[in-house]
């Protein structure tokens, strides 16, 4: 084999790696597949701490594309430009923030997350479209260099606290080797608390040892969801009750609102209103006096009326007296009735009263009407 095929073979083989590398890296991620199709997104930031090209956009964590430009504006802010994946689509209401993807390496990441703002719509982001409202998030190396005052004073509290401890062990142990005995007192108190304790619990376990007990405590316990259940419904029953007195407190509400209206003119009208009350107390009061003299009188044996209730015998005779009016009264009635009678005949025949009448044959009482007693 000569020189020049082996060389031929090696470049070969070389340009095959290269190839194959290419692939590889391009399907594994690390470089833009150049397949694929995408559109570009134009957004503008207020800063890009840590992006570069390549650096890669994610959305729910998937990542969706890369940043293939990064322009640093005339004006003020930084302009990215983005590659996405055609398969993913971007919203209107979503927005791109930069973030740290790691503390150690720094390296930054973008994302897209959706918004709560109601202005935004839900439209989907077209190709080349221009945005400005990037958003960058709080780098937490920038807070902890922030913190480092407040964190160099809470040191400096530590440190006090910690004299203070040392200040207050060294007074415990002072205390404790000025009053030995009272705590050997206390520790034997603690013994003899503790002892009882147990023997409380022995005689509670003993208590709770016996199987009526045990019987009735589950007993207890199964009723414990009837207890609930009728607790439940006392309280929708209140809260019923509750709302009715609601209904009850808006009509007593109305009614006073009524009742306003109506007592708004008595209050314009108060003075003439209380003046005719006093004059109608007067009225009562002499009415009353009225009343008393009345009674007085009637009381009195003097008078008519006193007479008439005090006399028995002025009452039995005015009692015969109706007696006999009431006899007269019915004796009179047929005299009555036979008056009407006559009355009645005379009117339909005035001729029975002179000699035409009584000459001629007609028999007396002709077309006349008896009273049905006779």
């Amino acid at each position: 084999m000569d020189e020049r095929a082996l060389k031929f073979r090696v470049g070969v083989v070389v340009v095959a790696a290269a190839i194959i590398t290419v692939i590889l890296i391009t399907l594994l991620g690390a470089w833009p597949n150049p397949f694929k199709a995408r559109y570009t997104v134009y957004i503008v930031f207020p800063e890009a701490p840590g992006v570069t090209v390549d650096t890669p956009v994610r959305k729910s964590g998937i990542q969706i594309g890369r940043v293939s430009n990064v322009e640093l504006r005339d004006e003020g802010g930084v302009l990215l430009t983005l590659k996405v994946d055609a398969k993913y689509r971007l919203k209107m209401n979503e927005v791109c923030r930069i973030s740290t993807g790691s503390l150690v390496t720094g390296d930054a990441v973008l994302e897209f997350v959706r918004t709560n703002a109601p202005e935004l719509a839900a439209d989907p982001i077209s190709d080349r479209e221009y945005l400005t409202n990037g958003v960058v998030a709080a780098n937490p190396i920038d807070v902890l260099t922030g913190l480092e005052g407040q964190i160099g004073s809470a040191i400096g509290s530590i440190e006090s606290a910690g004299a203070e401890v040392s200040t207050l062990a060294r007074s415990m142990n002072s205390l404790v080797g000025s009053n030995r005995d009272q705590l050997q007192q206390i520790i034997r108190k603690t013994d003899i608390a503790l002892d009882s304790f147990n023997n409380a619990m022995a005689s509670f376990q003993e208590i709770l040892g016996d199987p009526n007990l045990k019987a009735g405590l589950r007993q207890s316990l199964e009723d414990l969801p009837k207890l609930f259940a009728d607790a439940r419904d006392t309280l929708k029953q209140t809260r019923e009750t509750l709302n009715g007195f609601g209904r009850v407190s808006a009509r007593a509400e109305r009614n006073l609102a009524n009742l306003e209206d109506f007592t708004a003119p008595l209050g314009e009208r108060g003075e003439q209103i209380s003046e005719g009350l006093a004059n109608t107390a007067q009225n009562v009061d002499e009415l009353l006096g009225n009343l008393v003299q009345l009674s007085r009188a009637i009381n009195s044996r003097e008078g008519t009326v006193g007479s008439l209730i005090h006399d028995r015998e002025l009452y039995d005779r005015l009692n015969r007296a109706a007696k006999q009016l009431e006899e007269l009264a019915q004796k009179v009635q047929p005299i009555l009735s036979d008056a009407r009678v006559f009355t009645d005949k005379i009117a339909r025949d005035p001729r029975q009263l002179g000699v035409k009448g009584a000459l001629d044959r007609k028999p007396n009482g002709a077309g006349v009407k008896w009273p049905t007693h006779r």
